[in-house]
């Protein structure tokens, strides 16, 4: 039996917490603790992960400890807004009871929109992690269903050069080199704003992709050199981060999305854009004025070359018209 508590008797068995008053969990039998960065809330997750799966709602427990917690940010709190709108259908149904004409179903109750797309591949996430678990062995229900979005499908908004330098002549100062460097290198906006001053610049930006976590490197050009020196000489010259707030912190995604939302108001207020665009459609526009597919594929990172074709080059093909008048 263990030694009974003196301190903090108030906390769940086997949590503990250090000199700093930051909880961590020790697993009985095991020399390595778990820290618990969101309090007692991490250590229900992982208790709810450790029991018995009967259904979806407990699978999920077990998914977001062992596999969302690896993903990127931006990534895991998509799929928790997805599965919260999925739990209410299939929460208390069995991995293996889940069928193909269920997700159908799901499908058309939602309208067959856009968001519901997502969250039915939140489900196969979680549907193919019962597979790999043993919590379902027959396949995946979700593989094979044609879902086509009746409010949207394939984005295809590709931001003009007289957009992108309207709306850049209105951007504060550290989204404008965000700007700059979204469209010449064709980083995405969490990679950018995790760009450090200290980074390896040698040959070009060197960094980790945050979504697949592939090293690149996008190699200098006069005009690349050219925006980080400008933006390292901006003020505070002793932050962290190349692009950060007034006060040298920075950015989280959602303080820097509250920033382009509103340079996108003023854009359309003063009547300089007449459609929105996300910061993200900037990756987009770098990959599409690539001089060719491969090169869009080795800057946007991709494995396959499809993703690239069907989601970021966005410029009309070209095609010459038909002669039919022919000199003789």
């Amino acid at each position: 039996m263990g030694r009974r508590r003196t301190k903090n008797k108030h906390l769940p068995p086997r949590v503990y917490a250090d000199r700093n008053g930051t909880l961590f969990y020790w697993p009985k039998g095991s020399r390595n603790r778990i820290p618990l960065p969101e309090g007692l809330r991490s250590w229900a997750k992982i208790v709810e992960a450790s029991e018995p799966v009967f259904t979806l709602a407990g699978l999920w427990a077990r998914y977001d400890v062992e596999v969302l917690t690896n993903l990127a940010p931006k990534t895991q709190r998509n799929r928790r807004q997805e599965w919260g709108a999925l739990k209410d259908a299939f929460g208390a149904v069995a991995p293996t009871d889940v069928e193909s004409h269920h997700i159908w179903s799901y499908w058309r109750a939602r309208g067959e929109s856009e968001g519901a797309k997502h969250e039915i591949r939140c489900l196969s996430a979680l549907l193919t992690y019962a597979l790999q678990t043993g919590a379902r062995t027959t396949p995946n229900p979700c593989f094979g269903l044609r879902l086509t979005s009746k409010t949207g499908g394939v984005r295809n908004r590709y931001v003009t050069d007289a957009e992108f330098l309207a709306v850049r002549e209105l951007a504060p100062t550290m989204v404008g080199y965000a700007m700059d460097l979204a469209l010449l290198t064709g980083m995405s906006q969490i990679d950018i704003l995790s760009l450090e001053l200290r980074q390896d610049l040698a040959s070009g930006i060197l960094f980790d992709r945050r979504k697949t976590g592939k090293v690149q490197l996008i190699e200098w050009n006069d005009e690349l050199r050219m925006t980080v020196e400008v933006a390292q000489r901006e003020t505070p010259r002793v932050r962290r981060s190349l692009i950060c707030s007034r006060s040298g912190k920075p950015y989280t995604s959602q303080g820097f999305q509250v920033a382009w939302q509103r340079l996108m108001a003023k854009a359309l207020d003063t009547g300089v854009l007449a459609e929105r665009f996300t910061f993200h459609d900037l990756r987009a526009k770098n990959l599409s004025d690539a001089t060719s597919l491969e090169e869009a594929q080795k800057r946007g990172g991709h494995a396959d070359s499809k993703v690239t074709e069907r989601h970021y080059r966005r410029l009309p093909m070209r095609a010459p018209a038909l002669k039919i008048l022919r000199k003789t």
